[in-house]
């Protein structure tokens, strides 16, 4: 059975809140009718395509791919914090995918239902497929981060 290190434990029952508090602000998002949506996810667009047109790229970005990207991004930070939790409790990054899978996944399911009761939003299973997806690149990325570190430790 894994235990919290003593020296770690107040940084690991501030990172866990912040896990929390970050999946009570993804379900806040999905309680958003389609239309403050809407309206919000057309100002990151055009923000967004100023800063490529200020930078000379020819990217097309729509709406689609703004929308999209969010649920990626927002569950990649996700899987990052969950990891860093789960780290935090027992210093190991494999013995946690179980529980950081699950969790993603269970965050993912319940964010589709919550979009099911505002005027005008749906659930989408390939958003959860998607969710996922990006909590997987999460836990991907902080896995990378950690064995740089160990490996730079070890020099």
């Amino acid at each position: 059975m894994s235990r919290i290190i003593p020296k770690r434990k107040f940084s690991f029952i501030t990172l866990a809140v912040i896990t929390a508090l970050y999946i009570g602000f993804i379900w806040w998002r999905s309680t958003l009718t389609a239309e403050d949506s809407t309206v919000e996810s057309i100002g990151v667009l055009h923000f967004l395509k100023g800063i490529c047109k200020s930078l000379g790229l020819g990217v097309e970005l729509t709406d689609h791919i703004v929308r999209k990207s969010a649920h990626f991004c927002e569950f990649a930070l996700l899987g990052c914090l969950s990891s860093w939790t789960g780290y935090l409790y027992n210093h190991r990054v494999l013995r946690n995918l179980t529980t950081v899978g699950f969790v993603s996944l269970a965050v993912a399911v319940v964010d589709e239902m919550i979009q099911l009761a505002p005027v005008g939003r749906s659930a989408e299973v390939a958003d959860v497929v998607l969710d996922f997806s990006g909590a997987v690149a999460g836990v991907i990325f902080f896995i990378i981060i950690v064995s740089i570190v160990k490996l730079f430790k070890k020099s």
